[in-house]
C-alpha cells in the first residue's frame, strides 16, 4: 500500500475514532496530544491495522510509557475498559488471515463515519 493510502486511512480512522469516542484519553479522559493506539499490535496482526475496533485513544503518557510498558496492567485494565463483545470480535479476527484490501477498507471506514454523523445529528 502506497504511503498516500496509508495516510488517507489513518485520516479516516482518525475522524472514525474521534466520532466513536471523543477526543479524550481512554484511560484518563485526558484531552489534548492523543494516539491511536492499537489492542492488537499493527506489526503482527497487519490485517487487523485499520480496523476501528482495534484502535482506541491513549494520551502519550498513558500508550508510550503505561500501555506499551505494562502490557499485564493494560490488559486487566483493557478487560474492564471495553465490551467483552468488542474483545470477542478481536480475538476472533486476529485467528484469522485478513488481507488488507484499500478500496473496501476506505469504503467500510467513510460508511461508518457517515453513520455516526447521522447519529449524532439525531
Amino acid at each position: 500500500m502506497t504511503k498516500y493510502r496509508r495516510k488517507k486511512l489513518n485520516t479516516l480512522l482518525h475522524e472514525l475514532i474521534v466520532l466513536r469516542d471523543g477526543e479524550r484519553c481512554l484511560r484518563c479522559g485526558k484531552v489534548g496530544v492523543l494516539h491511536m493506539s492499537h489492542i492488537y499490535p499493527k506489526g503482527a496482526y497487519r490485517g487487523m491495522q485499520y480496523d476501528p475496533e482495534n484502535l482506541k485513544f491513549l494520551c502519550v503518557r498513558h500508550h508510550l510509557f503505561w500501555w506499551h510498558r505494562d502490557p499485564i496492567g493494560a490488559k486487566e485494565w483493557l478487560i474492564k475498559a471495553i465490551s467483552r463483545e468488542r474483545l470477542a470480535r478481536l480475538k476472533k479476527k486476529s485467528n484469522s488471515i485478513i488481507k488488507p484490501n484499500y478500496e473496501k477498507i476506505k469504503k467500510d471506514l467513510e460508511e461508518e463515519i457517515q453513520r455516526l454523523k447521522m447519529e449524532k445529528e439525531v
